[in-house]
């Protein structure tokens, strides 16, 4: 008997010492990158975040570093290094010694390439040229693009062009060059159409494996309650026969631009029962905002998360005087960052409420929300850390810049950057069905192709329930032309949201909610109120059809009667 027993504890310590190194392998297998960037100030911005996500498809493992803050401790560990010279910049010689000296896989993007006299001596500066032309690939890939510059080089002859870039037949340039494991790209913005082919490429520069799968997913936009529930089973039912995973940007509450009245979904039970099936059936819940407005604006209209009319963050209410203040109105940096610190903390504040309230709301309904994505996909990087820490996954586009709505962005895969506190984001990538544009469908379907030239691209669009079937039938019939797409289903992906009394995970296409009631009852009596309303209305049905069933037997009974007397005086 103590043989058995030793010999089972045996087993399974060697099953959990095998588990755990099989997960320290995984992280181990994880490159860790390093960045070092040149920029106009020591700050990341919108470039360094462009990047960001690019290398996020490939790991988790990134750290940033201004050129001028670049110390040897940083290289320890790294296996890929690359450096950004977004603006022309004289590099430090100790700067430049530590990069060279670096013994992994090196990407140099834009200028300064020269400096790296070593390991960029495949190279040669000319000058800039055009293209509008790329092509890379065994099989060559080809992408059209609007005339863009290009940083122009010639390559030595021991180099390799990865990437080409040409404009008419007389002009050709190297775009993403190599030589043994030093790679430089003549380009200093990494925007489409460089975005693409890039991400395509980077599979190169880490030396990923096959299989790769092409992704995609499809969103129904802005539904909320004053929705049409009938257009939502129409298209629920479409989605479902043609066994396509997708998912609903539910907005909580609709808010009435002229009267300010709200209508919540437990006020239009047709719109919640829609949203319930659709759930059951092939859909997955997105929180998108609570309100989709800020100031006056319309539900759906609004900029929930950004304040549009002054171009900034939310750092202050809907009514309150809005004062800029930069650093040069400080007397000393102390003062202006504890100025930024309340803005701060004003900002977070706002946000928590909004998250705490949508997901406890949903929840409530017994709609589960399993990703997060802002009104308009505006929000402030400060606001990225606050929603990470109630979200796991990110849908959408993502604004790159504090300072400007309009600098926003996705890239053709799925990524973790760091700028996103740990969230995966589910980029949007070919747009959405446009009433307004004929052909909307048609560019639709050309982004599509663009990104499914990347090895694991992904084609992912939105779409606005209040149009109708027809559009959707006519862009689902164009897509399945395109080579097979997976569409995601996030119930089976990780997931994992957490709000005040509210715990919502997904396990092998399962999504597992934990609900503490009575913390819920405290948190509103909305909550409780819900289910007592819910529970009237059914007992009303359920006494109504007691009633017409009690009466159409009366009926019966009185009917036979009747005849029974009449048979009697007949006879």
């Amino acid at each position: 008997m103590c043989k058995k027993v030793c010999l089972l504890l045996v087993v399974l310590l060697t099953g959990i010492l095998l588990s755990e190194s099989l997960v320290f392998a995984e992280e181990e297998s994880k490159p860790n990158v390093l960045v070092v960037y040149s920029s106009k100030s020591e700050e990341m911005d919108d470039h360094q975040r462009m990047l960001d996500m690019l290398v996020g498809h490939f790991t988790d493992n990134i750290v940033f570093r201004h050129s001028q803050s670049l110390q040897q401790e940083d290289l320890e560990g790294i296996t890929h290094a690359f450096y950004y010279g977004q603006v022309r910049e004289r590099l430090a010689k100790n700067t430049i010694h530590m990069l060279e000296a670096f013994s992994g896989t090196f990407t140099v993007i834009g200028y300064n390439a020269e400096q790296f006299e070593k390991k960029m001596s495949f190279i040669e500066q000319q000058g800039e040229g055009v293209y509008s032309r790329l092509a890379w690939g065994d099989e060559e890939k080809v992408l059209q693009v609007r005339r863009q510059s290009i940083l122009q080089v010639e390559l030595a002859e021991e180099a390799s062009i990865i990437i080409e870039a040409s404009h008419g037949e007389n002009y050709q340039y190297p775009f993403l060059a190599k030589k043994d494991q030093n790679f430089y790209l003549a380009a200093t913005s990494l925007e489409e159409p460089v975005s693409i082919v890039f991400a395509d490429t980077l599979h190169d520069i880490f030396k990923t494996k096959e299989p790769y799968v092409q992704k995609g997913y499809l969103r129904l936009e802005d539904v909320h309650p004053l929705a049409d529930p009938i257009k939502l089973m129409e298209i629920a039912d479409i989605l479902k026969e043609r066994n396509i995973s997708y998912m609903i940007a539910v907005i909580p509450v609709y808010t009435n631009p002229d009267t300010k009245e709200q209508h919540y979904l437990s006020d239009h039970p047709a719109v919640l029962d829609a949203l319930t099936y659709m759930q059951e059936n092939g859909g997955s819940i997105v929180m998108h905002g609570y309100t989709h407005q800020f100031r006056d604006s319309e539900t759906g209209e609004g900029y929930e998360f950004w304040d549009e009319e002054n171009n900034m963050p939310i750092y202050h209410g809907p009514t309150d005087t809005v004062i800029k203040k930069t650093k040069i109105d400080f007397s000393n940096t102390a003062d202006y960052n504890d100025y930024i610190a309340t803005q701060k903390a004003f900002e977070r504040n706002y946000i928590d409420k909004k998250l705490t309230r949508g997901v406890q709301e949903l929840a409530n309904y017994g709609l589960y929300p399993l990703a997060f994505e802002a009104p308009h996909y505006t929000m402030s990087q400060n606001g990225y850390g606050v929603i990470a820490d109630y979200f796991s996954t990110y849908v959408g586009q993502v604004q790159l810049s504090d300072k400007d709505w309009e600098i926003m962005a996705g890239v053709p895969y799925f990524t973790t950057p760091t700028f996103l506190k740990g969230m995966e984001l589910l980029p949007e990538t070919i747009g959405y069905v446009d009433p307004e544009d004929p052909n909307a469908v048609e560019k639709m379907v050309k982004r599509a192709e663009e990104h499914l030239l990347v090895r694991d691209g992904m084609v992912a669009g939105f779409y606005h329930p209040y149009l109708g079937k027809e559009k959707l039938l006519e862009l689902l019939d164009e897509l399945e032309k395109l080579p097979p797409i997976e569409w995601i289903d996030l119930k089976e992906r990780e997931n994992a949201v957490i709000a005040e009394n509210v715990e919502i995970t997904t396990e092998d296409g399962d999504v597992l909610a934990s609900i503490d009631k009575g913390g819920l009852i405290s948190a509103s009596w909305d909550f409780p109120l819900y289910h007592v309303k819910t529970f009237i209305v059914k007992s009303t049905w359920g006494m109504v059809g007691a009633g017409g069933l009690a009466v159409c037997l009366f009926l019966i009974y009185a009917l036979r009667t009747i005849r029974r007397y009449r048979r009697g005086r007949i006879g």
